[in-house]
């Protein structure tokens, strides 16, 4: 057992230290930062003993601590226990109960990131791999009650948000037999299985720093031939004409962001705004038809268009100078995808 153990955390630890540490979508945007999180779970746990399984089911719960060190590894440390049971060797169609507690290190590698190289989806599904001890009241052959164990199962996780997850893990513990008192020699090993389901607190994201608009080239304008000199005419000054400077700026966003930046955009349209007085001007949200669905698109088309809205308010501008529009996915004013993840703004 202990050489199993051993095996097993040489390879966790090969798979943390030979990872890639970051991770970037198809457009170059970094959207991975390393994070903690608090897991608490409850489910369900049979040991693979005789007896009837329906006969063996007893609940389980469990706590741990972990951290997300790449977009592939993730470790983290847990315990979990409650009730088990076991088939009375004496006794016919009876069934003896025992408190029974585990601690352990496991490691995880998430399967849909090293697939799909991208950091930023809401589902995820890892490996999972670990090896700790076990300890129960109903050990009979050791003067110690702790028994090493090994364990190997999956996870499937859902991010409701950037920092609270579901999960649903499945698992496969091989411990000692001496674990649940069984007397067929204390050199045998049982399995038991444990399903889950739990909520995680995820924290400590460090902030990303967000990807510049890619500059459009300036247009390559050719030198134009020099006129012939014209017959000197002497004038008189005509007066300035003073013509109205446009307006027309551009907020970009990453996937599933809604407030807008930078500031110094929004001073710039307050500004003209303010300039011009008499003016009106549209502010129209959009999203990008390559990621999430119509209604989640319309969702943050509509509230990035009302959140530059309100921002504008904040600075003096009144609201019944400004029509807000939202067009979801439906509209896509850029050739390059994740530009359109935007909110426009023309003056008129």
């Amino acid at each position: 057992m202990k050489k199993y153990i051993f095996l097993a955390l040489t390879a966790l630890f090969a798979l943390t230290a030979n990872a890639q540490t970051g991770s970037c979508d198809n457009n170059g945007a970094c959207c991975f930062s390393p994070y903690w999180y608090i897991q608490a779970q409850g489910g369900v746990q049979i040991p693979y003993t005789p007896g009837k399984r329906g006969d063996l089911i007893s609940p389980v719960f469990g706590l741990n601590v972990g951290r997300q060190v790449t977009p592939l590894v993730g470790v983290r440390l847990g315990a979990e226990g409650w009730d088990s049971k076991v088939k009375d060797q004496y006794v016919a169609d009876t069934y003896n109960k025992f408190k029974y507690y585990a601690v352990s290190f496991d490691a995880t590698l998430n399967l849909v990131n090293l697939f799909t190289k991208k950091a930023c989806t809401p589902l995820a599904f890892y490996l999972l791999g670990g090896a700790g001890y076990t300890w129960s009241e109903a050990t009979l052959t050791s003067s110690t009650k702790f028994a090493p164990a090994v364990r190997v199962g999956a996870i499937l996780e859902a991010r409701l948000c950037k920092n609270v997850s579901l999960t649903l893990e499945h698992r496969m513990t091989n411990t000692s037999t001496q674990w649940n008192g069984r007397i067929d020699g204390d050199k045998q090993h049982d399995w038991y299985s444990s399903t889950l389901l739990g909520v995680a607190f995820n924290f400590g994201h460090k902030k990303v720093a967000k990807p510049a608009p890619a500059a459009e080239p300036a247009p390559v304008v050719e030198p134009a031939p020099a006129p012939a000199p014209a017959p000197v005419v002497e004038k008189k000054p005509e007066p300035v004409v003073v013509k109205d400077e446009p307006l027309k700026e551009t907020f970009f966003y990453l996937i599933r962001e809604s407030d807008p930046d930078p500031e110094t955009i929004l001073n710039k349209i307050a500004d003209w705004c303010k300039k011009y007085p008499a003016k009106k001007i549209t502010v129209s949200g959009y999203a990008d038809k390559g990621t999430g669905n119509a209604k989640i698109n319309a969702k943050y088309a509509q509230q990035r268009a009302e959140k530059v809205a309100k921002s504008l308010q904040s600075k003096g501008i009144d609201a019944n100078r400004m029509t807000v529009n939202s067009y979801g996915d439906t509209v896509q004013p850029y050739t390059e995808n994740d530009r359109n993840r935007c909110v426009i703004v023309v003056g008129e």
